[in-house]
């Protein structure tokens, strides 16, 4: 699960959440539809659907700007999705419950409302992605906000070693050096994120257990390839449609 961290740090920081399916395909991506499935988790289904919507909610409400048009970020938003699944099957197993919750989470849900008002006049190249949260987006929030609470009321339980932290900074900055970049020196700073994301990475570990994720790589490919121009020119098939706009939702 390694390679996994960095997405799954992020649901400490903005949570993620598994989504309903729409009885359409609004994202036009050649020879997909909304309900074909893209990946399982246990005997949770992900759709394509869900996966464009992640994306979609991902591009208005997380701090990192996510580009729909790039393979990499796409593919990672679907690990979001089964990493989002994974948690939330452990949350169900623990009766997780929290009083607090429900009080935090609608003032979470008001402010979404505000901010996706506020945003609205900057997505004029891209209004689709406001006008299909607005219908329908509180229930897959709501997931959200849970995933990232349960997350990170467990993380701080998760031990890891000084050992594993210098480990960690030892191969990250055995990469940088082979790509001739540089890293910060080891100090507290450097210290406390290494160990977030080691953390994030043994609770996914822990949360996971035994389930089983299985990716639908054919469907998965079609839209991936959709993204590629250059893919599409070698494969001879002409340019490639546009499967989403590519302006940034922020």
């Amino acid at each position: 699960m390694s390679s996994r961290w960095s997405v799954y740090a992020l649901i400490l920081a903005a949570g993620f959440l598994t989504l309903t399916a729409f009885s359409c395909n609004p994202y036009g991506a050649a020879g997909v539809s909304g309900d074909d499935v893209v990946a399982t988790v246990g005997d949770t289904k992900i759709t394509f659907a869900d996966w464009m919507r992640q994306m979609d909610l991902l591009r208005v409400f997380s701090p990192q700007p996510i580009d729909p048009d790039n393979a990499e970020q796409a593919r990672e938003v679907l690990q979001s999705l089964e990493d989002q699944d994974v948690v939330l099957a452990a949350l169900r197993q623990a009766n997780y419950t929290d009083p607090k919750f429900d009080e935090a989470m609608q003032k979470e849900l008001i402010q979404a409302d505000l901010q996706l008002k506020q945003i609205k006049d900057k997505l004029k190249k891209d209004e689709a992605t406001v006008n299909r949260l607005e219908k329908n987006y509180k229930d897959s929030y709501t997931k959200m906000l849970l995933s990232q609470h349960f997350a990170a009321s467990q993380v701080d339980k998760v031990v890891v070693t000084e050992k594993e932290i210098r480990d960690r900074y030892a191969l990250i900055e055995l990469e940088a050096k082979k790509q001739g970049q540089q890293v910060p020196p080891y100090n507290d700073k450097v210290k406390q994120q290494i160990k977030l994301r080691l953390q994030a990475d043994k609770l996914l570990t822990q949360f996971q257990g035994n389930t089983k994720i299985d990716q639908k790589e054919e469907v998965i490919q079609k839209y991936l390839g959709s993204l590629s121009p250059s893919q599409q020119a070698l494969e001879g098939s002409g340019p490639a449609p546009s499967a989403a706009p590519a302006a940034s939702a922020k």
